[in-house]
């Protein structure tokens, strides 16, 4: 391993040195193009010269201009302004094309003479004739502007030339450097690369001298290795090595066997399992086996056989070591038999106890009980199938639940407490009656037979819970029929109280005024108790009635009447028991014709406007008023009273129930549950809308009778 990795690290070490041997040969030439590339294309110093020459003229042309201002006559033709200006247009044309433009846009004057080039190109026609005096000099103004601006570009270009100069000099100066260290680089890689090309001779020859001197080591060991067989194979199972080893155990010479098939040398090598591991070691797997025989001299004999791959100048082969392993073969078989005669012994005696273990297991699972074993830890031992049937078990519990699991899977039946929620090692005894689920009831007992084993049972005591529940069913039922007649007495109160109240009151008056009564008020007070004492038969049967609702056997007698009518009526009748109440109606004026119960509407119209006179103080007033909509006849009773809490609102109907605010006003809280259960009979309901201390509107429909109903009615 350790002469692998330093092979491979020189061999890294090689690379990267004829890596640099590239780079710094590539660098190199890179760096030679760049200086032919750097080289200057143009001469500043003629630039310069170019410059200076159009500032001449510049100055020429501005002279020429300021003799011709003052009215000077030139003799020569080229002394004119105009040829002075026209010279100068060439020399400016000549500066603002090619390398001259690209200098001069550079130090920042090339906007200046293209501008100067364009007002000296529409001035030139003017200088063809008589130049204008004021035009010489303004046109003079610009020449010697612009001749300022050239000196000043010439000095520009000539400071550039210089930053130029140097700066070339800096370059060429590091291009040199740069290419004397890729030099040096190409130097060492060379040199390095040498070396390692004789150091590689030098190894190459040391290691055929190693190799030979290996190949004789093992040739040599193999040799004398007397105690094991060698054999080496190729993929086609022709024998290339056979020791003196494989001699004494096959009695067969290495030169019978080398260059023959495996086949051929000895049966057992011909048999199919051993070929098969032969080939699979060629292709690259072990294997290790056991070879029973018949030695030559007629024993039983035991050879293994270590068949491993081997990799030789990229050849598949393969080797086998046999060696003989027949005394510890003996061994082991002398060894195996005992221990199969121990083994008989320990099964006949586990026979017996799993055969006591399950006739101790089939009396526990033939018991109606639930019973589990658990050890000290709370580990399962056993649980029989009624354990496992159980509700909390078969929804909760694993096959692997501990005590804790079974204890905490019971935690949430009625009946349950902490102790089956914090049970942890080490465990109390707890006894528990727990609803399991739906009408089943177990006792949970855990109980601790010695120091390491807890017994749980689950017992079914449904029945005897079943039973307790019938007892507390007809104790309720014998409180319902209590409660049933105390309120079937409060009703009887409530509602013969206005009746009863019209004849004492009636009586009452024909007592006091006695003969001093006129015919006509006599007869009046006595058809009043008349119509009391209906009105208590009609209470009496609406009793019977009342308690027919509570057994759901109550008849509806319905027939046609006048809403109208039927509602006034009542509220005449009440007048006799509230003279200060005042009762207003909104009614239309032609018959409202309903099909109902005339007996149960009526006491739901009184229950309606008794409550609303009952709560509305000292002078009550109440408002009732009657339409139809579509085939509905609508009733409703309002007042401006204590009104009705919203959040009581939904509970109003229920039997009993009383607001808050009727706290000190009698009543019994049966009236408006039994009103709105007369609707319901009648396919209709009540419905109310109240604020507190503003009043309530109680509003009932029923349906509209139908020509044929009233017909049938009259």
């Amino acid at each position: 391993m350790t002469l692998k990795l330093r092979n491979y690290k020189a061999s890294l070490v090689t690379l990267a040195a004829i890596a640099v041997l590239a780079i710094s040969l590539t660098f190199t030439v890179w760096r030679l193009l760049h200086v032919e590339q750097d080289s200057p294309h143009g001469d500043r110093y003629s630039n310069l010269w170019e410059i200076s020459q159009t500032q001449f003229e510049a100055s020429a042309l501005a002279e020429t201009l300021a003799r011709a201002a003052k009215g000077e006559t030139f003799s020569a033709p080229e002394q004119t302004p105009a040829f002075r200006t026209a010279i100068l247009i060439r020399r400016l044309s000549f500066l603002l094309e090619g390398d001259q433009s690209e200098v001069i846009a550079r130090v920042g004057g090339l906007e200046t003479l293209r501008k100067a080039h364009r007002q000296l190109t529409e001035a030139e026609p003017l200088l063809e004739n008589a130049v204008d005096p004021q035009a010489a000099a303004g046109l003079g103004m610009l020449a010697h502007d612009l001749a300022s601006e050239l000196r000043g570009i010439a000095n520009k270009v000539m400071l550039l030339n210089h930053e130029e100069r140097a700066e070339r000099h800096s370059l060429y100066l590091r291009y040199v450097l740069e290419s004397f260290a890729y030099i040096i680089g190409i130097a060492i890689s060379t040199a390095f690369l040498i070396a390692r090309l004789f150091r590689g001779v030098q190894e190459t020859t040391q290691a055929r001298q190693l190799l030979k001197q290996e190949q004789e080591l093992s040739d040599l060991v193999i040799n004398n290795i007397s105690d094991q067989g060698i054999v080496m194979f190729d993929a086609q199972l022709r024998c290339l090595l056979w020791n003196p080893g494989m001699e004494d155990l096959l009695n067969i010479k290495p030169d019978q066997a080398v260059g023959q098939h495996m086949r051929e040398l000895d049966p057992i090598f011909a048999q199919e399992d051993v070929i098969g591991s032969l080939l699979r070691a060629t292709e690259g797997m072990s294997s290790v086996f056991e070879h029973e025989a018949v030695s030559p001299d007629g024993h039983d004999r035991c050879l293994e056989i270590n068949c491993f791959p081997v990799s030789m100048a990229e050849r598949k082969l393969g080797i086998a070591f046999m060696r003989d392993v027949t005394e510890q073969w003996l061994a082991r078989k002398q060894a195996e038999r005992q221990n199969f005669d121990l083994e008989i012994k320990v099964l006949q005696r586990t026979a017996a106890l799993r055969q006591a273990e399950r006739r101790l297991i089939a009396a526990i699972k033939s018991a109606s009980e639930g019973f589990a074993a658990f050890d000290w830890t709370g580990k399962l031992l056993f649980a029989n199938e009624q354990i496992w049937a159980a509700a909390p078990v078969s929804l909760w519990c694993q096959d692997e639940m501990t005590l804790s699991d079974f204890l905490q899977g019971f935690a949430m039946c009625e009946g349950a407490d902490a102790r089956l929620v914090n049970a942890q090692p080490p465990f109390e005894e707890i006894e528990l009656d727990l609803l399991v689920s739906k009408d089943t009831w177990a006792r949970l007992s855990l109980t601790k037979a010695d120091g390491a084993t807890i017994f749980v049972r689950l017992t079914d005591i449904s029945g005897y819970k079943q039973v307790a529940k019938a007892l507390e069913s007809a104790l309720d039922r014998e409180r319902e029929t209590t409660s049933a007649y105390r309120n079937f007495v409060s009703m009887v109160s409530h509602q013969f109280r206005t009746p009863l109240a019209i004849l004492d009151s009636s009586a009452q008056r024909i007592l006091r005024r006695g003969t001093d009564l006129t015919q006509d008020e006599l007869v009046t007070r006595v058809q009043k108790i008349r119509n009391a004492g209906t009105r208590l038969t009609r209470l009496v049967e609406s009793v019977l009635n009342a308690a027919k609702l509570d057994a759901g056997t109550i008849e509806v007698n319905p027939a046609s009447y006048n809403l109208v009518d039927l509602v006034m009526d009542i509220c005449e009748r009440q007048r006799e028991v509230s003279a200060r109440a005042e009762i207003r109606f909104d009614v239309p004026d032609v018959p409202v014709r309903v099909f109902c119960d005339g007996m149960l509407i009526e006491q739901v119209v009184v229950n309606l406007l008794s409550n609303a006179i009952k709560y509305s103080g000292e002078k009550p007033f109440v408002e009732i008023k009657i339409w139809m909509e579509g085939s509905r006849a609508f009733c409703s009773v309002r007042d401006w009273g204590i009104g009705i809490p919203a959040d009581e609102l939904p509970k109003i109907f229920d039997r009993f129930y009383r607001a808050r605010t009727a706290s000190g006003i009698a009543g019994t809280g049966i009236g408006l549950n039994f009103a709105q259960r007369i609707m319901h009979l009648h396919g209709g309901e009540i419905q109310v809308e109240s604020d507190e201390a503003a009043g309530s509107l109680f509003t009932f429909d029923l349906p509209i009778a139908s020509a044929d109903q009233t017909q049938q009615a009259a």
